[in-house]
């Protein structure tokens, strides 16, 4: 059973995003089925699913919480050397998230599929040997 109504809009927009990476080829079938469309790269093949969500999504934690059955149907399409799969997100605000689903993690990525570098933290270690118990 899925919630909600179809993503048409979204859907519009995704395979719009979708065009600027390579073929796009939606997928006939039922509401349930694990993946909307295939995006035909030069050098794989992308399974993408597409949902809305009334929230952006801070980290690809949250995403996977809240739409773990949909990422779990679309983590049975199998993983090869040629082939990606992604669980693209559009907020009302009209912003994208995509996510590339891993067999043992789930990462953010850019639209064209690239990596999103995580930021490194600059922390300073203190010295223990200047501080005193009481801190100062």
């Amino acid at each position: 059973m899925t919630r909600g109504r179809r993503p048409t809009k979204a859907l519009t927009e995704a395979v719009e995003i979708a065009g600027k990476r390579g073929s796009v080829e939606m997928v006939a079938g039922r509401r349930s089925k694990a993946f909307d469309f295939l995006i035909i790269e030069p050098f794989r093949v992308v399974f993408v699913k597409v949902k809305r969500s009334r929230t952006s999504f801070t980290y690809p934690k949250e995403a996977l919480d809240k739409y773990e059955r949909e990422i779990a149907s679309l983590h049975r399409v199998a993983l090869t050397r040629v082939t990606a799969r992604e669980f693209w997100v559009r907020s009302p605000a009209g912003e994208w998230q995509h996510f590339l689903i891993r067999h043992d993690s789930v990462i953010e990525v850019n639209a064209d599929g690239t990596y999103i570098p995580r930021e490194v933290l600059p922390l300073e270690a203190g010295n223990p040997e200047e501080s005193t118990a009481d801190g100062e």
